[in-house]
C-alpha cells in the first residue's frame, strides 16, 4: 500500500517493554519498526466502529476549504500558514465584538 503524497514523521512514546516487544517483532519479520507501527495503527482505525471501511460513507480529502469554498488541491505551509492567520484573525474580531 503506497503512503500517497502525505508523509508525517513525529515521536511518540511508547513504554519500554512496548518498545522491545515493538523492535523484537519487527526484527523476527525482518521489517522496519515503523512499518510495524503503522500496520498496527491501521488495523486499531479499521476495527474502530465509525470507520469508513465499515459502511459510513468516505470523507473526501484534502478536508481543507479555501475561503470562497472550493476544496484546496494543493497544500504546503505557506498555504497552512496564510489560512491559520486568517482564522486567528477572524478570531480576535470576533472576540473585540463582544
Amino acid at each position: 500500500m503506497g503512503m500517497g503524497i502525505w508523509q508525517l514523521k513525529t515521536t511518540l512514546e511508547i513504554p519500554d517493554g512496548l518498545f522491545k516487544e515493538l523492535k523484537a517483532e519487527a526484527a523476527m519479520q525482518g521489517l522496519k519498526m515503523k512499518d510495524v507501527v503503522a500496520a498496527a495503527l491501521r488495523s486499531y482505525l479499521t476495527q474502530l466502529p465509525m470507520h469508513p471501511k465499515r459502511g459510513l460513507p468516505k470523507c473526501p480529502f484534502p478536508l481543507v476549504r479555501g475561503p470562497n469554498g472550493p476544496l484546496l488541491k494543493e497544500m504546503n505551509n505557506k498555504t497552512i500558514a496564510k489560512l491559520e492567520e486568517g482564522e486567528d484573525l477572524e478570531r480576535c474580531r470576533s472576540s473585540l465584538r463582544r
